[in-house]
């Protein structure tokens, strides 16, 4: 064993480095090794929470027999997809392309020259359910190479094209839609979570069983409203089993709840996702935050990972809701999940100065055993005993699902379960779940615990920050917002390299010298401009105003976006030499939607025509997908509501703190951009200048649209009259 892999700052590599595969680490080296032995590469691609990529390491990676074979007639290459998400979404895409779904852990079988010929997802160690053993697929593909090397050759070189050809109706749903739907050939875009198929025939290959915008109109939040509720699950969400997070199209609802012509309609359809998915056991309401999703329909059973952007994303949106809600039951509701989001993060991610990507699914006992979600299961005896006569209050009202009956009626009482709510409790109730809370920690810290991704990922950090700002301001929770401003320091001085953004950094050392993506810049600026907001200082305006030109200038020539850097030549092989864009959101928001939602922000301070611009140019793709797949345009949806009859800036001048904080939370409520002062100049935003305090220092209040301001609002009623102003130009 070379050891390749074992000096990698990667959690997950790092979790593979004591097998007898001798993994390489993605980069030049791996593949011209390949070239020099001629044989494949096959590259194994997933992440350090993953629980079936645990799985599929100690069936078949730690199995010697297994490990001798790959290292003899291949070249394993071990990616981490946090890392290096350009090389994920490529293999990815042809993942979904040859196998007709994508997921982790991803067997990808590439030439030396980076194309991809033969993919899958997870293989178990020996046939089951029709799906072949890894040891078989391992000889097909050795075969294959060994007498049928010029079928493989023709299946990379048309699978290239054709992911191409995907890659090309990706980038046609940013361009101005000419004619209709049916004319405009960027219309053929698959919608997320296909195969692609729409974009031309997927290849045939050497190997048996190899398989490979919507309508325009001028109300876009009306037709992506009618798809949502087309779609909406009795269960809650816009799914059947399994069922994720909809963060995308949440971020789309309540921006229209906040005050846009269907705000009603949006603001109902988000409670029918939002209480569902918050009471249920998605939400870990002994800890804090949210699993990555849960494989039942009634959001009983979670898979256990916790992600740093899950957490980020619905920190916000339940901050949002817990204003927006009509009823107390339901912003108590809100408001308890954002608390325990933020406070969980705080807590369990912090990571020298920033904060950690995730924790793992599974927990890891004594004797080495994995048990995914070990250390979050109680039993109904177990939750008994620790409520004691709160029990009375509480038994009616909680369930759970058992990881081992995933399917199967309710557990036995000594059965380990998940905790969720049956209904949303009352102020009693509430009260009996913050006595037994603390037990139940007590208890849980005296478990194993998940292992922690250390790595700092840079979009997940802004959004975080981002989150972290906007709720503090939403909540009252001025120790929210100096916290963010805490990683906000941190980001910049350990990402950010005097040029680019890196993607991502370790505690205790310098950043892992990856570019950061598209994504990346856009989350770290939106996160500066919230802190902007919520502190009222012009240096994290400077920062988000260097890091976003940055972006343009490597990521956006002449307004046409792209992922990556692009310097990776494998990935062009791979992709037909066509540069990466993705305008669609997955369980991150597209990095060309943040990327037009940072420039909206910032065009908003700063009057800026061109980036005003330049924010709509990049939020087209909802022309063609609002009526077809609004699930997968949310947060470009967003980025339109807000620029609806013009952007809004808000600056409150003079009044008491509380003042201040209360017309920055009903700006960032609305989506507008926000300022407390009204300074002469120095750094000031251009739309905050010169707009002075009331007498003897009172609050007033400026709405401003494009660059007109209105006249002030002032009084102790000025943040509601704020309000109405910012719904009511909403709503025209």
């Amino acid at each position: 064993m070379a050891g390749h892999i074992d000096a990698e700052a990667s959690a997950y590599l790092r979790q593979h480095a004591h097998q007898p595969v001798d993994w390489w680490p993605y980069g030049d080296a791996a593949f011209e090794e390949a070239a020099r032995r001629d044989v494949p590469v096959f590259l194994s691609i997933g992440y350090a929470a993953c629980h079936w990529c645990h799985v599929m390491a100690r069936e078949s990676f730690d199995d010697p027999a297994t490990a001798a074979y790959l290292n003899a007639r291949f070249v394993p290459v071990k990616v981490d997809r946090e890392e290096r998400p350009e090389v994920d979404a490529v293999y990815l895409a042809a993942t979904q392309t040859l196998s007709g779904q994508g997921g982790w852990p991803m067997s990808v079988f590439a030439l030396p020259d980076g194309r991809a010929f033969h993919a899958g997802t997870y293989f178990p160690p020996v046939p089951r359910q029709g799906q072949p053993s890894f040891g078989q697929v391992l000889e097909a593909v050795a075969e294959a190479w060994r007498d049928r090397r010029e079928g493989i050759e023709r299946q990379a070189g048309a699978l290239a094209e054709h992911l191409g050809a995907l890659a090309d109706a990706q980038r046609g749903l940013l361009a101005p839609p000419s004619g209709t739907a049916r004319e405009d050939p960027a219309a053929t875009a698959p919608p997320p979570g296909t195969s692609g198929a729409g974009a031309g025939a997927a290849p045939s290959g050497p190997f048996p069983g190899l398989r490979g915008g919507g309508p325009r109109g001028p109300d876009l939040a009306s037709l992506a409203l009618d798809a949502l509720e087309a779609l909406r699950d009795p269960d809650g969400g816009f799914s059947p089993a399994p069922k994720f997070p909809p963060s995308s199209a949440l971020d789309f609802l309540l921006q229209e709840a906040a005050g846009g012509t269907h705000a009603g309609r949006a603001l109902d359809l988000a409670g029918t996702v939002l209480e569902p998915m918050l009471l249920g056991a998605l939400q870990d309401h002994v800890g804090g935050g949210f699993s990555r999703y849960c494989i039942d329909g009634p959001w009983l059973l979670p898979h256990f990972e916790k992600m740093l952007y899950d957490n980020a994303q619905l920190l916000r949106h339940a901050a949002r809701w817990s204003r927006l809600a009509g009823d107390a039951p339901r912003r108590e509701l809100g408001r308890r999940a954002a608390t325990g989001a933020a406070e969980w993060m705080l807590a369990e991610l912090e990571a020298g100065g920033l904060l950690a990507s995730s924790l793992d699914a599974d927990t890891v006992l004594a004797d080495g055993s994995h048990v995914e979600g070990g250390a979050y299961l109680f039993s109904r005896l177990q939750l008994r005993d620790a409520a004691g006569e709160d029990w009375s209050l509480l038994g009616p009202i909680l369930r759970g699902r058992s990881p081992e009956r995933p399917h199967g009626p309710d557990p036995d009482p000594g059965e380990p379960a998940t905790i969720a709510f049956v209904r949303l409790p009352d102020d009693a109730e509430w009260a009996a779940w913050d006595r037994v809370r603390p037990r139940l920690l007590a208890a849980r810290a005296r478990r194993p615990q998940p292992a922690r991704d250390a790595k700092a990922v840079a979009s997940w950090n802004g959004l975080a920050v981002q989150a972290l700002a906007e709720a503090g301001l939403l909540l009252g929770r001025r120790d929210w917002v100096v916290a963010a401003a805490g990683i906000g320091g941190a980001l910049w001085r350990r990402q950010w390299d005097g040029r680019r953004v890196m993607r991502v950094g370790y505690p205790g050392g310098a950043p892992a010298r990856i570019d950061g993506t598209l994504e990346d810049h856009a989350g770290v600026a939106l996160g500066f401009l919230a802190l902007a907001a919520a502190e009222g200082d012009a240096v994290w305006l400077e920062r988000a105003r260097t890091v976003l030109d940055a972006a343009e200038r490597d990521l956006v020539p002449d307004g046409s976006p792209r992922d990556g850097s692009g310097g990776d030549g494998r990935l062009l092989a791979a992709r037909g030499g066509r540069a990466a864009v993705e305008p669609l959101d997955d369980a991150v928001p597209s990095g060309t939607a943040l990327f037009a939602a940072a420039q909206l922000s910032l065009g908003a301070y700063d009057a800026d025509a061109r980036r005003l611009e330049l924010a709509s140019a990049l939020a087209a793709a909802p022309d063609r997908l609002a009526g077809r797949a609004p699930q997968a345009v949310g947060t470009a949806l967003a980025v339109r509501a807000r620029l609806g009859a013009g952007p809004a800036t808000v600056v409150a001048s003079g009044g008491s703190p509380a003042e201040r904080d209360a017309c920055l939370a009903a700006a960032v409520l609305a989506g507008a951009a926000a300022w407390a002062g009204g300074a002469p100049g120095g750094g000031v935003p251009v739309l905050a200048r010169d707009r002075p305090a009331g007498p003897d220092g009172g609050l007033r209040a400026y709405a401003c649209f494009g660059s007109v301001c209105e006249a002030p609002v002032a009084g102790p009623g000025a943040a509601g009259e704020l309000a109405r102003l910012l719904a009511a130009r909403a709503a025209r």
